[in-house]
């Protein structure tokens, strides 16, 4: 289906990328059972208030969607996400899971071909293999998760900034890095 990736290991991930994924995607990764309780929460109350479904998925259930689910919006697909998220957790570490969803990510396009995963991403923009990644081209590519199309540093240069600091800020303040750094 014209996508390619670069598998990668845990262990060749920098911990500052995981550190930023963590940060922006999925604070409580390592706590929760395969779904945010207070994320479902927040999305139910702004489906309440018309504000449409939306955001509460954690990285688990976000592998769910991307590898066994369609993309659309609705409450059934939400709740096979939820309950395919738990039974994930189950049969998986939480490493296994994150070394999957770092090889599954959806990163961009390069013409006609999908780019899936940090290690063909890393390739891709920085011309490196991801474990060579600094902070700052781990925050860019933390910050095109929300939105490839989007935060494009080759088509939105500016926007891809401004998310990569964003990351970088965040990332500071969950204590993973130093304003230095």
């Amino acid at each position: 289906n014209n996508e390619d990736r670069v598998l990668v290991r845990l262990p060749q991930v920098p911990q500052h990328l995981v550190q930023a994924l963590l940060a922006m995607e999925d604070r409580s990764f390592y706590s929760h059972h395969g779904f945010d309780p207070r994320g479902i929460a927040r999305a139910a109350v702004n489906l309440v208030r018309g504000k449409g479904l939306q955001g509460g998925s954690t990285l688990t259930q976000q592998l769910v969607k991307n590898f066994f689910l369609t993309p659309e919006r609705t409450v059934q697909r939400k709740v096979t996400e939820l309950f395919m998220a738990v039974l994930l957790e189950l049969h998986y570490d939480k490493d296994e899971i994150l070394e999957t969803y770092l090889n599954e990510i959806y990163l961009g396009q390069d013409r006609d071909r999908a780019i899936h995963g940090v290690g063909l991403a890393s390739l891709h923009y920085f011309g490196k293999t991801v474990e060579h990644l600094t902070l700052a081209e781990s925050a860019l590519l933390v910050g095109m998760v929300k939105g490839p199309a989007s935060y494009d540093p080759y088509r939105h240069p500016q926007q891809a900034l401004e998310r990569r600091n964003r990351v970088l800020l965040e990332t500071k303040n969950q204590g993973h890095a130093t304003m230095e750094q």
